[in-house]
């Protein structure tokens, strides 16, 4: 699976997951990829990256067993709200822990991966061309949609 940063017309940002790039091309073309905010079909593509390290000591995940596409991701029910909550806290978490490198990301995630870099967490972004080479180059990074601006959330007390 790949995961997609888009945008609508309306600026309304998301998150797209196809099982390839040519299926998300396909898909684009037939109109079948839609804003979840405002229904439209006039929806781009957007570089976005957040990288996410853990310490080199860890030993190497075992790979997980093949299952069927539909076993892979769990259901989720959440209303549109609540899932614009969810993300919206999830930003503030990554603002508040996260150091903004901004246009560097690629360049800093890749000196941070191959140890010349402190590692730490970082977060900015980076054109398609550089989220490819991250990962060709096994660089961890993870794409996060951008619904900027972002409104402070409700924290239960």
């Amino acid at each position: 699976m790949v995961v997609y940063d888009l945008v609508c017309k309306k600026n309304h940002s998301f998150e797209g997951w196809f099982p390839s790039f040519e299926d998300f091309q396909k898909q684009l073309q037939k109109k079948l990829v839609t804003c979840p905010t405002c229904n439209t079909t006039r929806v781009e593509k957007v570089p976005h990256a957040c990288a996410v390290h853990v310490k080199k000591e860890q030993p190497p995940t075992p790979p997980a067993k093949k299952k069927p596409a539909r076993d892979q991701a769990p259901e989720v029910q959440m209303t549109p709200a609540e899932f614009k909550e969810a993300l919206i806290r999830v930003h503030h978490y990554v603002k508040e822990n996260f150091e903004d490198v901004g246009s560097r990301f690629a360049e800093e995630a890749k000196q941070i991966h191959k140890g010349e870099a402190e590692e730490r967490p970082i977060h900015g972004t980076a054109t398609v061309t550089e989220v490819k080479e991250l990962a060709e180059e096994g660089v961890p990074f993870l794409p996060l949609p951008l619904p900027l601006p972002l409104p402070k959330p409700e924290l239960d007390s």
